[in-house]
């Protein structure tokens, strides 16, 4: 079917099957026709779809309503001419009055060529995407027009031709080609005096509009008019064609996605109405696809720049870059300059006015600097200039900068399966996905993975995202003929002298995705505003990303390459043990701030003064900031303990406190596993008691409290014998919150005052509240009231102390939950609200829910059952995005209590059933509690 089909768009978009014209819908519709018939066979993706038509006024349903005009085309078209690839579409067969042009125009049938046109190209559409291929179209018709003129007067129609080209020198009166065309036709048919004339015109016009001389070449044919010349009648002395320099590389075949990118390019660089030079400065890492990119938006520009197309490699990675005067001297040549000037400035003056009045396109590719390209730059503004480089352009005046990134995971697939084919990605979906997100979705690697794969029919998808899961091969594997991602990442590091090459290797030894500044700092053991000054450079030479100000980051396949780079493996393992140095400092500064009282932060000892805070909301957001990077550093120090086994075994304890553990804590337990893996094959009993009482308190909330008491048990034996107070008083703690949770209150209450004791005899008053806090509640829970209270209370007045009067969370939320016990909900629903908002400031989400909840429970003891459902169903939510399974499950307990107080039997059965659920499968006490409410 697609064999019948023809499409015009040299005029109104139009389309025929047979004799019979197609109905191609809305002007939305026939735009996304237009799109993919000037893409010319290649896919086009959604974005630059939804683009063209709606520019920057997207609906909110834009993508919906793109796929019902892609319907509608198949169903005129046929589903075999457009078709899907990957996340885009390809419009396939046909014939196509553009494409027929260019045939018909390279043959120099130039007169059949324009006989194609029906009037303004893609009349009726509107919008950028449709002015800029217009604006692209009709270049093509003038240089179409120039040379049939020129056919005209070689054949003698000198007076014939003279209206057709005054017409044009109106329509565009600096086109200086159609000025001498109109000079010797009016010449040879007689009008001497009004060719003289033209020139003259056109003298004034140049000097006034563009503030240049005319070109050589008509400076010479008026001298040759005025003196007579009687050979300019003959043919081979007619004006001659200026030499067309068309050096561009050919495009990639595949080329995929970028399209925000070329759509951007093409429209800043072929309005045609530009005041000043337009220049497009693409930079990116080594492999990111600037050359590709350049060369195929500069072939999209091609018919914008009729006077033809320069391109250079400057080889700016290379040991030695391509000096601008040698560049200058072959660009002179290519524009029919046999002897080009010998001094540098001389040069680019007459590459300057060799430009001056044309339309020429100048690629240079792979600059070392701004330094290199400035004598490059042409001097008017109907040319245009593409320039790619590794570091950002800044010093390049005027540019406009592209900054290429990786590909995004579709079009790194659909780029995959261009070259792959769409039949063996098929067949193997997420196993390609799994593949080009190994090859960090960088075009090259990408290119290099699928070349090798498309040249081994027998290997499946699978077989090649295996050899490429193997970091320590990868760069190996990322090889095929002349293509290497190592060679290219060498160009680019073997340019860094020594101070930026020790950063790279030092940047990339942390595991971490994301570094801050005050990292960074640390890893290179120098000043901040020093590291930033060193990182920013890095950043200017795409060896390192900055998403964000005072943010680092390697791209994967760079982390890995400065992994490998050979080094001293003690200076990469002192850098890690900088760096948790000033992650130990920090977390300690930020405890002594947030835990007022807390004697953990004075019996830190580190070298780096760590990050000073000035508040707790400044605790805070470094908390939420740096939880990954420091738990990623505290695996790396574990999996491969030294010295420094120690005090990551303090920071992960001052940690789950700092921050706090209900992001992750399974993270956070595993953490311990690998903690007390290292200290027991050191035989360091200290250690491994310090580590079982963190790894405990995270099992204590995950309800493992069979294994946190083992934790507790074995701990309290060690410290013991290891005579270590500190770790012990945490170990009878530990016991003491593990009995609490399986409701052994006489065992949990002995424990906690054991504690107490400990740690009044430590002088550590702020544990003894926490200890007697949770003594209060063992004491209510066993009916003790009085008791109960006094404990609650001195834990409290302890706090109030420490911190001069402000309340402290924990222990208001313990009062809280003691007087609700007593009898007293007024009281305890006073201190809980103070509770939250302590919590709610510092972030203490796991704390939060389950304030919420007690002040549910508070809120169905006085009656108020709405306030109950609404304060539940809030805990409800904190705790399901905490991941607290136990928290959620007494939320729905009294929500679902609280529902059934409402009238509403349905929703509170739910809420009791799924909370029952929640506790079997935690095999905790709490789901007697909830049975006995779903059979009462």
């Amino acid at each position: 079917m697609a064999d019948d089909l023809r499409f015009s768009l040299l005029g109104p978009l139009r389309a025929w099957r047979g004799d019979t014209e197609l109905k191609l819908g809305s002007p939305q519709q026939r735009m996304v026709l237009a799109v993919l018939l000037l893409a010319e066979g290649r896919a086009t993706g959604p974005d630059l779809l939804i683009d063209a038509i709606w520019g920057d006024e997207q609906p909110r349903t834009a993508l919906s309503t793109l796929r019902t005009y892609i319907s509608r085309l198949r169903g005129v078209l046929g589903a075999e001419v457009l078709s899907s690839v990957g996340h885009g579409y390809v419009l396939l067969g046909g014939e196509r009055d553009v494409v027929r042009f260019e045939r018909l125009y390279g043959e120099q049938r130039y007169s059949e060529a324009l006989a194609l046109w029906q009037g303004e190209p893609l009349a009726g559409l509107d919008g950028f995407f449709a002015e800029a291929q217009r604006t692209r179209l009709n270049e093509r018709r003038l240089a179409a027009l120039e040379c049939r003129l020129d056919a005209d007067l070689g054949n003698g129609r000198h007076a014939d031709v003279v209206p057709e080209l005054t017409a044009l020198c109106a329509d565009h009166p600096t086109n200086e080609r159609m000025r001498a065309l109109l000079m010797l036709a009016l010449y040879l048919a007689g009008r001497q005096a009004e060719a003289i004339g033209v020139y003259t015109d056109t003298r004034e016009l140049l000097d006034r509009e563009l503030g240049v001389a005319p070109s050589p070449e008509l400076a010479e044919l008026y001298q040759r008019i005025i003196s007579a010349d009687v050979a300019l009648g003959r043919p081979s002395e007619r004006v001659p064609p200026r030499q067309v320099p068309r050096q561009l590389p050919s495009d990639a075949a595949d080329f995929t996605g970028r399209q925000r990118e070329v759509e951007g390019m093409v429209a800043a660089l072929g309005s045609g109405e530009a005041s000043a030079l337009v220049i497009s400065a693409v930079s990116g890492a080594g492999g990111v696809g600037k050359t590709t990119l350049a060369v195929h938006a500069a072939h999209r520009l091609a018919g914008h720049y009729p006077d033809g197309q320069l391109f250079v490699d400057l080889r700016g990675s290379s040991a030695r870059p391509v000096e601008p005067g040698v560049v200058l001297g072959g660009f002179l040549r290519a524009l029919g300059y046999e002897e080009p000037p010998e001094d540098l400035a001389e040069r680019a003056a007459e590459y300057r006015t060799a430009l001056a009045d044309r339309r020429v396109l100048v690629v240079l590719d792979n600059a070392s600097g701004a330094g290199q390209v400035r004598p490059l730059m042409p001097g008017s503004a109907g040319c245009g200039v593409i320039v790619t480089s590794r570091a950002r352009l800044t010093g390049l005046s005027g540019a406009r900068q592209v900054d290429l990134e990786v590909l995004g995971p579709a079009e790194a697939l659909l780029m995959f399966t261009t070259i792959v084919g769409q039949e063996r990605v098929s067949a193997e979906r997420g196993a390609a996905m799994d593949l080009v997100a190994a090859c960090g979705f960088l075009p090259l690697a990408i290119r290099i993975a699928a070349a090798r794969l498309a040249a081994r029919r027998s290997w499946s998808v699978a077989t090649m995202r295996d050899r490429l899961s193997d970091e320590r091969r990868r760069m190996a594997e990322l090889r095929a003929g002349d293509l290497a991602i190592e060679a290219t990442f060498s160009l680019g590091y073997d340019q860094l002298d020594a101070v930026h090459a020790r950063a790279f290797q030092l940047l990339a030894v942390p595991d971490a995705a994301m570094l801050s500044l005050p990292v960074a700092a640390a890893l290179l053991d120098l000043p901040e505003p020093d590291a930033e000054e060193v990182c920013e450079a890095l950043v200017n030479l795409s060896m390192l990303e900055s998403p964000s100000p005072g943010r680092y980051r390697f791209h994967d396949l760079l982390k890995i390459y400065a992994r490998s780079r050979p080094d001293d493996s003690g200076v990469r393992r002192a850098a890690l043990a900088r760096m948790l140095d000033f992650y130990l400092a920090t977390a300690a500064a930020a405890l002594r701030l947030t835990f007022l009282g807390d004697l953990r932060p004075d019996k830190v000892v580190t070298r780096s003064a760590g990050l000073r805070f000035a508040d707790e909301a400044a605790v805070v957001d470094w908390a939420d900031e740096e939880e990954q990077g420091l738990l990623s550093c505290l695996e790396q120090i574990a999996r491969t303990p030294g010295d420094e086994l120690g005090q990551a075994i303090i920071l992960l304890d001052l940690t789950t406190d700092v921050i706090g553990f209900e992001s992750d804590t399974a993270r956070y337990e595993r953490l311990g596993d690998l903690l007390i893996a290292a200290a027991a094959d050191r035989a360091d009993g200290a250690l491994e008691a310090q580590a079982r009482c963190v790894r405990g308190i995270t099992r204590v909330n995950r309800r493992k409290l069979d294994a946190a008491m083992e934790d507790g048990l074995a701990a309290r034996d060690l410290s013991l014998e290891h005579g270590d107070l500190d770790t012990y008083a945490d170990a009878l703690n530990l016991l003491a919150r593990s009995a609490m949770g399986r409701r052994e209150m006489e065992g949990a209450a002995g424990w906690y005052r054991q504690a107490a004791e400990v740690w009044r005899s430590l002088g550590d008053v702020s544990n003894v509240s926490v200890a007697l806090g949770n003594l209060a509640r063992t004491l209510a829970d066993l009916g003790r009231m009085g008791e109960a209270l006094d404990a609650a209370r001195e834990a409290e007045k302890i706090m109030l102390e420490v911190g001069d009067g402000r309340k402290d969370a924990a222990a208001a939320y313990q009062l809280g939950v003691v007087l609700r016990e007593a009898g007293h909900p007024e009281q305890a629903l006073a201190e809980l609200e103070a509770a939250l908002i302590e919590n709610r400031k510092l972030k203490k989400r796991e704390w939060e829910g389950a304030t919420l909840f007690r002040m549910a429970e508070t809120y169905l003891l006085v009656g108020s059952s709405e306030r109950a459902i609404d304060h539940a169903e809030d805990a409800l939510a904190v705790l399901t995005n905490t991941g607290d399974e136990w928290g959620q499950g007494m939320a729905l307990t009294v929500l679902g209590r609280a529902l059934g107080e409402r009238g509403q039997p349905g929703r509170a059965r739910a809420c009791l059933t799924e909370a029952l659920k929640i506790f079997d499968r935690l095999d905790v006490p709490e789901a007697e509690d909830v049975r006995l409410l779903l059979v009462s």
